[in-house]
């Protein structure tokens, strides 16, 4: 089931278009308990997969980012709102207007190939590894620590479930999906961006392109 493009899905959810993924996430957690067919019975059972899918939208980065910049082109008639603006933030591009917040991820710079890819067919090539202590590592050539860049690992790791939203429990909302542990394994992809002239032995805090996952840190090995 999609969302209508006409739908707000941010009003759906009772929340600003400005708002954290955090809040994003309260959000559907006090919706979904309230609406679960499990608990307000078979009636709501439209009105909770409308709260999901608007909530599988907004919790992911690269969907929340089309569906903003479709309520920017339709908001503008093809143009800047009256009082908005655009600015480079970090990582990402913001355009805000009077009330209202859209933004988007700038594209991965200079990805490293040889270090890039699914986490088991890295470690085959012994170039990555998951340390003892948890730490992904990755093992750069003498060209690659120099230059540096980015590497795009894919990793299977625990993410609230898309499905329940981690709301989930024994006790409370069954979710077949995740069995009630509020969390499934996903791939999910970690941007390492690798400095120049990176040394060997240093840590680096990895961006992640998915909510709800816990930060990971990479270390950089350089052959000798």
């Amino acid at each position: 089931m999609r969302a209508p493009p006409t739908v707000d899905l941010y009003a759906l959810l009772g929340v600003s278009r400005s708002a954290s993924g955090a809040e994003i996430r309260r959000a559907y957690r006090r919706l979904a308990l309230q609406h679960h067919p499990d608990r307000a019975g078979p009636a709501s059972a439209e009105t909770f997969a409308r709260i999901a899918e608007a909530y599988r939208m907004l919790s992911d980065p690269t969907a929340r980012s089309a569906y903003d910049a479709h309520l920017l082109q339709r908001e503008s008639q093809n143009s800047f709102a009256p009082g908005a603006a655009a600015r480079a933030d970090g990582n990402a591009w913001t355009v805000s207007g009077p009330g209202w917040t859209a933004s988007w991820e700038k594209a991965i710079p200079n990805v490293l190939p040889r270090v890039s890819g699914s986490l088991d067919r890295l470690q085959a090539a012994g170039v990555a590894r998951v340390a003892s202590d948890g730490l992904l590592e990755l093992s750069l050539n003498a060209a690659e620590a120099a230059l540096g860049g980015s590497a795009v690992v894919e990793m299977p790791l625990r993410v609230l479930c898309p499905t329940c939203g981690g709301v989930a429990s024994p006790r409370g909302v069954w979710c077949l999906r995740c069995e009630h542990a509020g969390t499934v394994t996903d791939s999910v992809p970690v941007v390492v961006r690798i400095p120049r002239a990176a040394r060997d032995g240093m840590v680096i805090t990895a961006s992640l392109r998915r909510p709800g996952v816990a930060q990971q840190r990479a270390r950089i090995r350089v052959a000798s």
